[in-house]
């Protein structure tokens, strides 16, 4: 269960850099926004990480 639950953790942090990744042409707010919910994305899967998978303490 365990693995699972990191793997999903890090299908996560895989989401939010993808949305870090994206640059839209012609469109600075949407990029911002972009890199904003890819932060926070990527803040979530690694709380996720952490929290709930206990993936940090071996």
């Amino acid at each position: 269960m365990k693995y699972i639950l990191a793997i999903i953790g890090m299908v996560i942090i895989f989401a939010g850099c993808a949305f870090l990744s994206i640059t839209i042409e012609e469109a600075p707010v949407r990029n911002v926004m972009l890199k904003v919910y890819g932060g926070i994305i990527v803040f979530t899967g690694s709380f996720y990480l952490k929290k709930i998978a206990k993936f940090g303490k071996q």
